[in-house]
C-alpha cells in the first residue's frame, strides 16, 4: 500500500482498513490496554458480545459482515481524525454491535428479498431501542450505548428513534452513521446491486447537511476517495468473524 497525502482535516495517512487492528478481531479486552483492572469481567463482556453477534449472524449473515466492515471503516475514520484510543475502542465495540437489535425483528421482515412496506419499515426502526435493551447487562460505556441507540439519527432531525438534530446527536454517532450508510450503499442486497464507491460518495455528498454532519461528511468523502477504488462488499470478513458465522 503506497503512502498518500491525507486530505485536509485528516491527521495522518492510514492504510485502507488495515489501520484498525482493533477492528479486525473481536473488540479488545480493555485491561490489555491498561484501561481497566478486572480482566475476567472484561473477557466475559467480550465473549458475550461475540455470542450476541453469532446469534444475529446465524439468522442474517449479511448483518455480521456489515458489522465488520462498518467497524473497520468507522475506526479507520476515527483514527484519521486523531481521536483518542478510548473513542476508537468505543467505535470498535459499538460498531460491532450497532445493529444487534435486529435479533428482535422477525425473519419475514429482516430477510425480506425486496423493499419494505411503510409498516415493515416502522418495525425495523425499532431495532435501536431493542438493541439498547439487549446490551444493558453488558455494562457498556454510555458512549457505546449511544451509538447503538442513535446511529440512525439524522443531522436534519428526520432520523429515528428520537428525531435528534445537529450537534444534539453525539459526535461518535454522527461519525458511525457515515460508515454505516456507506457500507449499505456499497453492498449487494437482494433488491438492488451495490453502488460503486464514486456513486456512493456522490450520494453521501448530496446528503451532507441533511442526513449527515456536513463537516464530517466532507472529511469522510475525501478520506474514502483517497484510499480505496473498490466496494467494501468485495472485501471478505476477517477469520475471527468467519468463525462466528
Amino acid at each position: 500500500m503506497s503512502t498518500v497525502i491525507p486530505p485536509k482535516g485528516v491527521s495522518a495517512p492510514i492504510p485502507w482498513l488495515d489501520s484498525a487492528p482493533d477492528a479486525t478481531q473481536a473488540p479488545p479486552v480493555a485491561a490489555e490496554q491498561g484501561l481497566g483492572p478486572n480482566r475476567r469481567i472484561l473477557i466475559f463482556r467480550q465473549e458475550s458480545v461475540n455470542a450476541l453477534m453469532r446469534t444475529l449472524s446465524a439468522r442474517d449473515p449479511y448483518t455480521g459482515h456489515h458489522a465488520h466492515r462498518v467497524t473497520n471503516v468507522a475506526v479507520a475514520f476515527g483514527r484519521s481524525l486523531g481521536l483518542p484510543p478510548q473513542d476508537l475502542e468505543t467505535l470498535a465495540t459499538a460498531g460491532y454491535l450497532h445493529d444487534i437489535g435486529k435479533v428482535g425483528i422477525s425473519d419475514a421482515i429482516l430477510l425480506k428479498p425486496g423493499p419494505l412496506t411503510a409498516e415493515e419499515r416502522a418495525v425495523v426502526e425499532t431495532h435501536p431501542l431493542i438493541g439498547e435493551k439487549i446490551v444493558e447487562p453488558l455494562g457498556l460505556r454510555p458512549q457505546e450505548k449511544n451509538i447503538i441507540l442513535l446511529h440512525h439519527e439524522r443531522w436534519d432531525g428526520l432520523g429515528y428513534p428520537y428525531n435528534l438534530a445537529g450537534v444534539k446527536i453525539p459526535f461518535l454517532c454522527r461519525l458511525l452513521a457515515l460508515a454505516d450508510v456507506f457500507d449499505a450503499l456499497t453492498s449487494d442486497r437482494p433488491y438492488r446491486r451495490a453502488l460503486t464507491v464514486p456513486k456512493a460518495l456522490t450520494e453521501i455528498e448530496k446528503q451532507a447537511g441533511k442526513h449527515f454532519d456536513p463537516d464530517l461528511a466532507t472529511k469522510f468523502i475525501l478520506l474514502i476517495d483517497s484510499y480505496h477504488p473498490l466496494t467494501l462488499s468485495q472485501i471478505p470478513p476477517p477469520p475471527w468473524l468467519s468463525r462466528c458465522l
